[in-house]
């Protein structure tokens, strides 16, 4: 599942490719989850120019410059392809495409069909991104919910947002904090290195994928991570990378990491 940082990424490129331009008509493809009706969509964007792309926690969101928005949620499976109206016939699993006036083409694709398209969803408080979150906000989250892992939590995107399983992994090894530690243990100074960690390790992946990936709008790209690698036996400093189901999720972390009790 894409997160943050191929997030942002593809934000930043689909911007860049298609801000500015007109929406000439829009099309659900009855795969997927939408919130309204299709033509109550395909109306809203018709004739609409495209002013912006941005992430939003886990999701990117198109702003259109008659005021609405549409936010997609790629899920697992799902990817956004840029491609034109000649070779439109030739997208496979297609959620919802947007046929601009120069006949280029913002498509949606899911080969499971799980992707979600939202129109103007409503306006209920958005979690801290997972950029922005301060030591404070942490420690009042690790106050609130303090038997749940602390892995878990960096995955909850009712708490913070934009986290998924492999970076909560780096994040963790960076701060040296074991994912099965209670968030009501940790001391104070292990969660202020939690709050440096998260940004450090977004930021980094997100210019490693600038670098590595410039043009990428779809796909996950973990060549560069430092744990959570299938391959990877040890860490960056030798320690070896245990590799087991933490409450469903796949983990990776290393004896390096202290288990808060």
């Amino acid at each position: 599942m894409p997160e943050l940082p191929d997030l942002t990424v593809y934000a930043e490129n689909l911007a860049k490719a298609l801000t500015g331009k007109r929406v000439h008509k829009a099309a659900y493809h009855q795969r997927g989850k939408l919130n309204v009706a299709e033509t109550e969509l395909c109306d809203a964007v018709a004739g609409a120019e495209l002013t912006g792309v941005e992430r939003a926690g886990k999701q990117v969101a198109f702003r259109f410059g008659n005021g609405n928005i549409v936010r997609v949620h790629l899920m697992l499976t799902g990817g956004f392809v840029l491609t034109d109206a000649g070779r439109l016939d030739r997208l496979r699993y297609p959620v919802l495409t947007v046929t601009f006036d120069d006949g280029s083409v913002l498509g949606v694709a899911d080969e499971k069909g799980w992707a979600s398209v939202a129109l103007n969803p409503g306006e209920e408080k958005d979690a801290p991104d997972a950029l922005a979150v301060t030591a404070e906000q942490l420690e009042q989250l690790c106050r609130k919910k303090p038997k749940t892992l602390i892995k878990a939590l960096l995955l909850d995107q009712a708490q913070i947002g934009g986290i998924g399983n492999a970076y909560a992994d780096e994040i963790l090894w960076t701060a040296r904090i074991s994912p099965k530690s209670p968030a009501g243990k940790l001391p104070p100074e292990a969660v202020r290195a939690l709050a440096d960690a998260i940004p450090q390790v977004l930021e980094d992946a997100i210019a490693e994928l600038r670098k590595r990936h410039p043009d990428m709008v779809s796909g996950e790209y973990r060549e560069f991570l430092k744990v959570h690698r299938p391959e990877l036996k040890s860490s960056p400093t030798g320690a070896r990378i245990i590799k087991e189901n933490v409450q469903s999720k796949r983990t990776y972390y290393t004896e390096e990491q202290q288990l808060f009790q």
